[in-house]
């Protein structure tokens, strides 16, 4: 059994007690841990301290794959006790420089182990389960485990590397003996999807396979299914860019009117794009023409599109929640959509429709809907609800996060013009904090949209 971060931690601690100094010690992977000479040189440390900093460095670089991290933490603890309490701020030593380096090291192989595991569903002894195989660079699986319990804690769940496997049993997280890639046998019809997906968010005109690798390094590509259809995507890159750039962009032809009744029931019949061919009603917007506020979704849902009303669905009812909350009233507002059909595919295990998002050129298509309805009304505030949304109004591709709160002033379709999470988004939160987050976020966003459209 390796030395782990908790056994160095109590001996570590032992040897700062007597006063042994590192050079007297010798730190080994085997159970023995170590060896050294009991010989005190410098005085003894009754009541060792150390910052919280050097304790969450410490835990990063236990991790890393280097044979010298142990002795290296000894020697910081040791010099944080006997030469300076601010050592880890001198960025220039040679030991601090280093443990940060490992620690950055190992917290990147953390992310990507969270952005690359890939569960497969498995029966094991008659229990459903997911499986996964991941291959880190660093001792990570203590560190980057507990993540999986938080996100898929209601599932049962292994984590296979070489080094070592973790289990999640629903209510304790294990860990034992590691597993070569070649033993772990497990295919999952699932893996089709990640390729249908991989393909589908593919653009081959941004396609950068430099930065492709640094962000997905290939040594990770062996145990992702959707890196099997790489070298494909690639070859074919320079057909999809002459097909891209000889297809046509078709866009909807709009009436020149000012009747909201007449411009609905021309959209009716829009046939612009191919998602109409699919869907059973055009969703247009509703509320009131000289509403202040003005609420823009992606597309409509599935009961959206069977009852040809905007915002009615399991997202619409989220909505009419946040607006309750944020003291909103809903008939106060216009709400609409930047995609007026329901682009969807078939559900693979049931007959539900499953939401596919739209891609750039159906947006395209469907916006001279969108600016008419705009026209029509003349909101002061437009709060765009989703990327979707964001897309189509501030004609680029929006990160919603790090956007939020930022009022955008220089729109030419509204004096100021703010994005937020869709409903839809809270609804497929990862866990109840995230839902909770989401939530408050959209209500807060609300209020403020609401505000502006006040002043």
């Amino acid at each position: 059994m390796s030395l782990t971060f908790e056994s160095w931690r109590l001996k570590a601690r032992d040897l700062l007690i007597k006063g042994v100094p590192p050079n007297q010690t010798y730190w080994d992977e085997s159970p023995s841990l170590f060896s050294f000479e009991e010989t005190a040189l410098f005085a003894p440390v009754p009541h060792p301290k150390v910052p919280k900093e050097f304790m969450e460095l410490a835990e990063a670089v236990a991790c890393a794959r280097d044979p010298e991290r142990w002795a290296l933490l000894y020697r910081l603890l040791f010099r944080l006790n006997h030469e300076n309490q601010n050592l880890l701020n001198i960025v220039v030593d040679e030991d601090v420089h280093k443990a940060k380096l490992l620690a950055k090291s190992v917290r990147h192989d953390i992310h990507k182990m969270h952005a690359f595991v890939r569960f497969k569903k498995a029966d094991i002894d008659g229990v459903e389960t997911y499986v996964a195989w991941h291959k880190p660079e660093h001792l990570i699986l203590p560190l980057a485990t507990p993540f999986f319990v938080r996100r898929f804690g209601d599932k049962p769940w292994s984590i296979f590397t070489p080094d070592g496997s973790a289990h999640w049993n629903l209510q304790n997280l294990s860990f034992s003996e590691g597993m070569p890639q070649n033993e772990f046998d497990h295919e999952d019809p699932f893996d089709e999807v990640w390729k249908t997906y991989y393909r589908s968010i593919f653009n081959p005109a941004r396609l950068k396979i430099k930065m492709m690798k640094a962000e997905m390094s290939p040594k990770y590509w062996s145990s992702l299914p959707e890196t099997e259809i790489i070298h494909e995507l690639i070859r074919n890159t320079p057909k999809r860019l002459q097909d891209m750039a000889e297809a046509p962009r078709f866009k909807a032809e709009v009436p020149k009117t000012s009747s909201w009744e007449e411009l609905r029931t021309a959209a009716l019949s829009c046939k612009a794009c191919p998602i109409a061919q699919h869907a059973n009603h055009t969703v247009f917007g509703e509320g009131p023409l000289q509403a202040d506020l003005m609420i823009v979704g992606e597309q409509p849902g599935d009961e959206e599109d069977l009852a040809g009303k905007v915002f009615i669905g399991p997202a619409g009812q989220i909505l009419s929640q946040a607006l309750a909350l944020a003291g909103i009233d809903r008939e106060s507002i216009y709400v609409t959509n930047a995609v007026k059909h329901f682009k969807w595919t078939q559900g693979t295990e049931s007959k539900a429709r499953i939401h596919k998002k739209a891609s750039g050129a159906e947006m395209h298509a469907c916006k001279p809907w969108l600016e008419s309805e705009i026209a029509l009304v003349k909101p002061k505030v437009i709060l765009a609800l989703g990327v979707t949304a964001g897309t189509a109004l501030y004609g680029r591709l929006v990160q919603i996060q790090s956007e939020r709160n930022k009022v955008n002033t220089s729109s030419a379709f509204a004096k100021s013009l703010t994005i937020s999470w869709h409903p839809s988004a809270i609804l497929r939160a990862f866990n109840d904090d995230d839902r909770e987050q989401k939530m408050k976020d959209l209500v807060e966003d609300l209020k403020k949209a609401h505000h502006l459209s006040q002043t």
